[in-house]
């Protein structure tokens, strides 16, 4: 068993993607409905059960035991009309204890028979999101599987966690919610194809394509990484962003984060397809140098470097034409060289910054009501569907130079985000 960690397609961004959630454990009674099914109906002496805790999660935990030939302990939700279909993800926010569950589904017709199973693995302690393509469940019964029968997604009306590791001793898994979500995103991650002379500034995504901005060199990749277009660029091209089929890159010609100034900061623009050069515009009001951009109502908004002794965050305006409308402050309190990364995505900033650990600073359409969580998205980050976003990281080493790599990330209003995973594939 193994997560499937290397291929990241993503089948369609479609702003529309509908998503519904199917639980959630707001209140307190809603445990009651949720039966537990353990191994003593065949003699075996796992406990397990399940509680609301925190106020708004469900709880399943107890004890698993290998005696009597048991091993299995699992909760079972009431009865549901879902109304699932081909070509959709059951999506669960979980936090586990690093061990293999399963989400199980269950079906009018085969009561007392099959169980529609997928595994899932958590990890320790941290909250994760996981994704599970309803076509993809498999029929078991009594821990054997029958790869040839057909789960009739309409029919399912329940839902349930198992535990059965084989691995004796107590167990927790906590549920904060479980949804339906039309197959937009297939989670994981993507590895930008080759490798280059410095490291990640940003990246920015659609429907067909991500790009990556290296410093000195641009590329356009297909949604597993394949690299599609390379275009070698002046130092020092920072972070990038997508409006009408153009790229349009925050560039730093002079020095950064100096307190005298002397950056020469512009945005480039070029064709998203073909990555020729169609344009330059100067933004000199970044006075330490145009690290980041992003665009939201037309309006394209320019981040950068900061000398270290600054306790807040400059966001540099302008208008379609790069005509400079204004400076907005951020009270960010101090991060390190300023801000590096920037997007608009679910009606709210996102801006990544340096430092260790890195900080994320999550902030309203205004800029007001500024949230720090020590996340990194220093090296780019960029909104997809209504619901994630893409996350960028990246390394670089002497023998080999410098790569990239995106993951799906999905927006927490407590956490910052939430890392989402595939199921666990044979």
């Amino acid at each position: 068993m193994r997560y499937t960690l290397a291929a990241f397609v993503l089948l369609c961004l479609n702003a529309g993607a509908e998503e519904r959630m199917l639980f959630s454990f707001a209140d307190s009674t809603s445990a009651a409905a949720w039966q537990a099914v353990n191994d003593g109906v065949m003699g075996g002496r796992s406990q397990g059960g399940s509680r609301i805790v925190d106020g708004d999660t469900l709880e399943f935990s107890g004890t698993l035991s290998l005696e009597n030939n048991g091993g299995f302990s699992s909760v079972r939700s009431p009865l549901i009309r879902p109304t699932l279909q081909a070509g959709q993800d059951m999506i669960i926010r979980v936090r586990g204890d690093g061990r293999t569950y399963s989400l199980n589904l269950y079906t009018g017709n085969d009561a007392g028979r099959y169980s529609w199973r997928q595994e899932f693995r958590t990890i320790a302690d941290e909250w994760i999101e996981v994704s599970l393509p309803v076509d993809q469940f498999l029929a078991t019964w009594r821990g054997r599987r029958f790869p040839d029968e057909k789960l009739q997604p309409a029919a399912v009306n329940r839902i349930g966690f198992l535990l059965g590791d084989r691995k004796a001793g107590p167990f927790r898994l906590q549920i904060a919610s479980v949804r339906i979500a039309d197959r937009s995103v297939n989670t994981l991650t993507a590895d930008c194809e080759g490798t280059f002379q410095h490291h990640l500034q940003g990246i920015c995504a659609d429907s067909e394509s991500i790009w990556w901005c290296f410093t000195t060199t641009l590329v356009r990749t297909d949604h597993n990484g394949k690299k599609l277009a390379e275009v070698p660029v002046a130092s020092h091209h920072g972070d990038l962003c997508l409006h009408r089929n153009r790229l349009y890159v925050a560039v730093n010609l002079g020095r950064f984060n100096d307190p005298e100034g002397n950056a020469d900061s512009w945005v480039y623009v070029y064709d998203a397809a073909t990555l020729r050069e169609l344009a330059r515009h100067e933004v000199q009001q970044v006075f330490h140098g145009a690290g980041g951009i992003a665009v939201r109502d037309d309006h394209f908004f320019v981040v950068g470097g900061l000398p270290d002794d600054v306790e807040q965050n400059f966001v540099y305006e302008y208008d379609s034409s790069f005509r400079f409308i204004g400076r907005h402050e951020l009270d960010s309190g101090h991060t390190h060289l300023g801000i590096q990364t920037a997007t608009f995505a679910h009606d709210r900033w996102w801006f990544g910054c340096y430092g260790s650990p890195a900080v994320m600073l999550v902030a309203d359409r205004d800029f007001s009501n500024i949230r720090r969580h020590q996340l990194d998205c220093s090296l780019g980050i960029c909104g997809l569907d209504e619901s994630v976003l893409l996350a960028a990281s990246g390394r670089c080493t002497p023998d080999n130079g410098c790569t990239g790599t995106v993951r799906v990330v999905s927006p927490d209003q407590k956490l910052g985000w939430i890392r989402r995973y595939a199921a666990v594939q044979d």
